[in-house]
């Protein structure tokens, strides 16, 4: 019979002590399991509203849901993904463990979507300093306008110190919706569809004729820059400046050749399609942000000079009265023009002006008024032309032979430019269907530009197709799509180099002469004649501009 331990009576109930403690801690456990597992199982359930961050704090973040702000922590999310939560990005939110009772819920983000808040678009109409201190006394800001749309009409925004740095009047920004805090700014879009160039490139050297022009230019602009002390101190320069005179004489040129000689001068060419908008109220303002753009930047030294050239600008200022059942959109634009010309909006002294246009007589009276010089930039009579074509003689290759007659290449290129000169301004007719008129009245820089420009790419394709006939192609890749493709056929090389293959030896010799000077006017007249004639600039009535130069 085996022998049974004796267990003392106090051992005994200690060992049943310690048993119950262990079942109870038991059923504690199992308990807590339940709870684990329903918590595990609610937090994985479908989110309960999604919304977006509006400002990220410690411990959790301020999130939009439908309007409203709430204040939610970050549940769920891992420190990484609460590093890279972003203001504007959307999030799930549900229910999570709440931390302060362990088998209760709370809501909280659970998890970050990939998506941004679309911002809302507004744009800076007026910043200004605040100077009175607030209720809180938080002392001076800035306050900034900004129209919003969506008939919201104007907001005006305290603005912290990261919004001001990053935006300027005119800009348009990006708003959080809700706060309507700034997070982007971009450049004003009006200011950009403009021709906006840094020194045109473009010399008074290189415009021939157009010498009183020039030189009230250089009288008005340049010459205060010389003596600005005396130029302050007994009278303002000619800043506002208007030039009229058929198309093509050079008046753009004139204006890009200012800018260019100004020392760090931006250009900026402006149409009437620039400005003009079906939104009321758009088109004034354009003309604003124009302007200012180019003044800020003159302020803030980004430019030292500045150049804004408006192009057929009795387009942008026609007589007030004319445009009866339009929107009233000219008007308002001519109307806007004024004040600013005179002298309503406060212009930086650097800032020049320049309108031109081909039909004077067009223009609002009052609007010439606002302008210091009126400068006729008249067509070029023959010594003028003489000095437009030998510019552009210079930049093209002349015919060996015509140098072997003329004894030198200089005596060549003014045999040229007397010829093709005296062949323009002969006294015969130009015969259109619309009426006739002399050679000589249709004469502008920039027809002879185009003469030129013909005859240099003439001389420059009889001397590439010469080359290719005799095999000179140096590129391999370019030799072997020419012969694979039939170039030559297409481009009928072998007739038209027939007789000046004999003629020239080398390609070298190969040039501009007399015959493609004649045939670029001649296959340019008839169109020319015929603009000249539409346009009516012969037909301006007589009248008193102003001041004349």
């Amino acid at each position: 019979m085996e022998e049974v331990e004796y267990i003392p009576r106090d051992e005994y109930e200690r060992l049943e002590s310690e048993y119950r403690r262990l079942r109870r801690r038991y059923e504690e456990t199992a308990a807590y399991k339940d709870d684990l597992e329903r918590l595990v199982s609610k937090s994985r359930s479908p989110p309960l509203d999604c919304g977006f961050v509006v400002e990220k704090l410690d411990e959790s973040a301020i999130v939009n849901l439908n309007g409203v702000l709430k204040a939610l922590p970050y549940g769920t999310l891992t420190a990484k993904e609460i590093e890279n939560l972003q203001e504007g990005k959307y999030v799930f939110v549900g229910r999570i463990p709440d931390k302060n009772n362990p088998s209760g819920f709370t809501v909280g983000i659970t998890e970050v979507y990939d998506r941004m808040v679309t911002l809302e678009v507004g744009e800076i109409e007026e910043l200004r300093k605040e100077d009175d201190d607030g209720e809180d006394g938080s002392g001076s800001g800035w306050i900034a306008e900004i129209s919003a749309g969506k008939g919201r009409g104007r907001i005006y925004k305290k603005l912290g110190d990261k919004e001001k740095e990053i935006i300027k009047e005119g800009m348009k920004v990006g708003l959080l919706p809700g706060t309507l805090d700034i997070k982007r700014s971009y450049s004003p879009k009006e200011y950009s569809r403009y021709e906006v160039t840094k020194s045109p490139g473009v010399s008074f050297n290189n415009i021939g004729g157009l010498k009183t022009v020039k030189q009230e230019l250089l009288k008005s602009i340049v010459l205060p820059m010389v003596n600005p002390e005396d130029y302050s101190r007994y009278g303002e320069s000619s800043r506002r400046i208007l030039m009229y005179g058929p198309p093509g004489c050079g008046k753009t040129m004139c204006a890009k050749a200012l800018a260019s000689a100004l020392p760090n001068c931006e250009f900026v060419k402006v149409g009437a399609g620039e400005l003009f908008s079906m939104w009321l109220g758009e088109s004034e303002k354009n003309v604003r942000v124009v302007f200012k753009a180019a003044n800020d930047k003159l302020e803030d030294g980004t430019n030292d000079y500045a150049v804004i050239f408006f192009d057929e600008i009795d387009a942008l200022a026609q007589e007030r009265g004319m445009h009866t059942g339009s929107s009233g959109a000219p008007e308002r634009v001519t109307a806007q023009l004024l004040d600013i010309l005179d002298g309503f909006y406060e212009l930086h002294p650097h800032l020049t002006v320049i309108g031109a246009t081909n039909r004077l007589h067009l223009i609002d009276s009052a609007f010439r008024s606002r302008f210091d010089k009126i400068i006729e930039v008249q067509m070029p009579d023959k010594e003028a032309a003489y000095s437009i074509v030998s510019i552009y003689v210079k930049n093209v290759p002349i015919d060996h032979y015509l140098i072997k007659e003329k004894g030198s290449e200089e005596e060549a290129r003014s045999y040229l430019t007397k010829e093709i000169v005296d062949y323009m301004y002969s006294d015969a007719f130009v015969e259109t269907e619309i009426g006739r008129i002399k050679r000589k009245d249709i004469i502008t820089g920039r027809f002879i530009a185009q003469i030129l420009g013909y005859a240099r790419d003439k001389a420059l394709e009889e001397r590439t197709m010469m080359m290719m006939k005799k095999g000179a192609i140096r590129n391999e890749v370019l030799k072997k799509a020419w012969d694979e493709e039939g170039f030559s056929e297409v481009l009928d090389v072998g007739r038209k180099t027939k007789d000046f293959v004999k003629r020239y030896k080398h390609v070298e010799e190969v040039g501009l002469n007399m015959q493609h000077l004649k045939e670029g006017f001649d296959k340019f007249v008839q169109r020319r004649a015929e603009e000249i004639l539409a346009s009516g600039y012969e037909e301006m009535p007589d009248e008193e501009t102003g001041m004349h130069y």
